[in-house]
């Protein structure tokens, strides 16, 4: 694929329309599956946990060797494959509701089902959008990619409030489903991507795949903080979002629609971090602006626990501004570690490397998830179990502060390490424009 060309040129932009509408698709589950739960089933605190932590144990059992499967097969039939095996796991939720044989324990099986399928295809994809855009156009890219994100998150809701609204939760679900299919119409217009390789080496053994993205990993002075810090996030995100839902339908009594309009403004959000992502980091620098970002959605976490304080406008005010904040942060953060990782890492090692920072970087969150069940179940309660939370995303933060990455500027003028033996990785260029 070629290089020395602009990113329309590359089809990228087809690549972009098919994750728009899946990821649409898959805003709309993220927003009716607990809804199922909490209307439908009536599910209490700790059932809310079993169901989050579902979905996130899939990073902890399989997150591995996702990667190792992608990078040993041709990308873009893995993507495929994936997609249309989500779709049909996922038509079993509104099936198994009509004839009211559903469970949660039916609907944890389909969420961790979907989120193995969704490891194995973002670590493909991961790895197709290099060869498939060049390294020059990898920061625009992936902040198209993150705008994707935000597309489905301010599409998604919003859609699924009214569904909701109108033919119940369950039903929502096959919108996901028939968006999987379309997005799949798209991906089989690309070209083919299959896994580069060194002359005469051989496929990996999976065990030896997975360890050599962990090792990569592991020399690396700014992704090893990066992954850690992420690690800490998501284990408190987890903790918070578990209660989220619950907190803002039941304590606060909203209803699934301005839920659902809340929801869309930190898509919104999104959508102006991707646009200003790459300004940004140039003009602040990569650490600088990653320290930031790790902070602020703990900062305006504690709005979501005082809300029970004020009245409803303003409870739907204080909801608001920490959807935007937070979506915004997370945007940028997710920009410059995926702009970082493509960057650095061997076409040939992408997909491991992938695979193995969603295992560190999400594996924590079923732990979260139960955590912060079993501490809003007992006499601490859901609104302190809200503020414990946004106490330990803010402090996420001291992760990269503490590390390389503070000084990190950019990473123009780097190549990708070639081997695993040489015991270095290439790292970008600092505030003081050395190297390390």
């Amino acid at each position: 694929m070629a290089e020395n060309v602009s990113l329309r040129e590359t089809g990228f932009f087809r690549l972009w329309t098919a994750e728009s509408v899946s990821l649409a698709g898959a805003q709309v589950t993220a927003f009716a599956l607990p809804l199922v739960a909490v209307i439908t089933l009536n599910a209490s605190a700790w059932e809310m946990g079993l169901l989050s932590a579902a979905g996130s144990a899939a990073a902890l059992i399989f997150g591995l060797s996702a990667g190792a499967w992608s990078d040993r097969y041709e990308r873009r039939a893995v993507m495929l494959v994936a997609n249309v095996v989500r779709s049909l796991v996922l038509l079993l939720i509104p099936g198994l509701y009509f004839l009211d044989m559903l469970t949660l324990y039916a609907m944890a099986a389909v969420a961790f089902t979907v989120a193995v399928l969704t490891l194995v295809f973002d670590s493909a994809m991961a790895s197709y959008t290099p060869r498939l855009v060049g390294k020059q156009n990898l920061a625009q890219a992936n902040s198209w990619m993150q705008g994707t994100v935000s597309v489905g998150q301010v599409a998604g809701p919003g859609l699924a409030g009214v569904l909701v609204q109108v033919l119940g939760a369950p039903v929502t679900l096959l919108i996901d489903s028939a968006s999987y299919l379309v997005s799949s119409l798209n991906l089989i217009r690309m070209p083919k991507a299959a896994p580069e390789r060194m002359a005469g080496e051989k496929p990996e053994a999976h065990l030896q795949a997975v360890m050599s993205g962990l090792r990569l990993l592991a020399r690396d002075r700014i992704q090893r903080p990066l992954i850690i810090g992420a690690a800490h996030f998501n284990f408190f995100t987890a903790m918070f979002f578990t209660l989220y839902t619950l907190y803002t339908i039941k304590v606060l009594g909203f209803s699934s629609l301005l839920f659902g309009a809340l929801t869309m403004i930190g898509g919104a959000s999104g959508l102006i971090g991707a646009a200003l992502t790459p300004r940004v980091g140039r003009k602040f620098g990569m650490g600088t602006t990653l320290v930031t970002v790790f902070a602020l959605p703990g900062v305006t976490g504690f709005l979501i626990p005082a809300a029970v304080a004020v009245n409803k406008p303003m409870a739907a005010f204080f909801v608001g501004v920490s959807s935007f904040v937070w979506s915004f942060a997370v945007v940028i953060n997710l920009i410059l570690s995926e702009t970082i990782k493509q960057a650095l890492v061997p076409d040939r090692f992408l997909g491991r490397v992938t695979s193995a920072t969603r295992f560190v970087a999400t594996g924590v969150e079923p732990f979260g998830a139960l955590v912060g069940g079993a501490l809003a179940a007992s006499s601490f309660g859901i609104p302190r179990t809200l503020v414990l939370a946004s106490v330990g995303l803010m402090t996420s933060a001291l992760w990269p502060f503490f590390s390389d990455v503070r000084g990190l500027k950019d990473i123009a003028g780097h190549e990708a390490a070639d081997a695993l033996d040489d015991g270095e990785i290439p790292v970008a260029v600092r505030e003081d424009g050395g190297s390390r």
